[in-house]
């Protein structure tokens, strides 16, 4: 008959099975603070990758915009051109979207310049310039509502007209982010555009054309915003533009781009030999 275990060997029995419950218990506790370390490290990498990859993002430079010449605009006179019969008189329009006395020169002269589209009383050239995009728009506003003008344009004349005037109706002030492409689509809509012209705004199709091309050769005519001239001769610069109906007498008292020019050279020409 096996010996019964004294109570002495009971207790150390007890105290090793206790030991190695406690040496279980703790290594369990040590792979549960592995583990939730390891998660901290991964959560951790990711986060910071994630944070990298998004300093990255904002830093990287825009892949460049493709330079798409429009189809009703000329390469050898980049503007938003409304002909009308060579013996008429000959109104350039320089403006930015974002230029607030551009917008004045709007709503003030703006019912006028349409009159003298539709009557074909003059032809009337809208000279787009962007050079307010980065200086007065945290967004380039100057040079997406550019693009989106000539979208407009590719569109229709008469859709380019309501959209012209929604932008300076809906004009956002200077040094903030401007309308959204969303609100140029909006707009753009709203002025009778066709489906594919809204694409075209989305994709910002004519934006470079708008920097690179119209920019530039409306830098060219006038330095400053808005600008006039009639027959190539600049008028308004004193402020005349800011009083109502003072444009279309001025046009209408103009005569021909020809007559116009010559007159001019020949005032110039009988101050000269005046001798004064």
């Amino acid at each position: 008959m096996a010996e019964k275990p004294s109570a002495q060997d009971v207790r150390e029995a007890q105290r090793i099975e206790l030991r190695k419950q406690r040496e279980k218990e703790l290594s369990r506790q040590k792979r549960a603070r592995m583990a939730i370390i390891a998660a901290i490290v991964v959560v951790a990498l990711a986060l910071v990758a994630g944070l990298g990859y998004l300093i990255y993002k904002a830093n990287a430079p825009e892949p460049e915009l493709p330079l798409n010449q429009p189809a009703s605009i000329s390469k050898e006179e980049p503007t938003l051109a409304f002909k009308a019969d060579d013996t008429k008189p000959v109104v350039d329009v320089v403006f930015d979207y974002m230029c607030p006395f551009c917008g004045n020169f709007e709503q003030i002269n703006s019912a006028d310049l349409h009159e003298m589209i539709e009557s074909g009383d003059a032809t009337v050239n809208f000279h787009v310039r962007t050079f307010l995009s980065k200086k007065m728009s945290t967004t380039e506003y100057s040079a997406r509502a550019g693009g989106a003008a000539v979208c407009t344009f590719e569109d229709s004349p008469e859709v380019f007209l309501k959209f012209h005037e929604l932008l300076f109706a809906n004009q956002p002030a200077e040094g903030g982010p401007g309308l959204s492409d969303r609100e140029l689509v909006t707009y753009a809509k709203q002025a009778g555009a066709k489906d594919s012209t809204l694409s075209c705004i989305k994709d910002q199709k004519f934006r470079r054309y708008a920097t690179d091309v119209l920019e530039p050769a409306g830098a060219k005519l006038s330095p400053a915003t808005p600008a006039v001239f009639i027959n190539g001769k600049e008028w308004g610069a004193d402020g005349a533009w800011q009083q109502p109906g003072a444009l279309k007498e001025a046009v209408a008292s103009s005569g021909t781009p020809g007559a116009s020019d010559a007159g001019g050279a020949s005032d110039a020409g009988g101050a000269s030999d005046s001798g004064n």
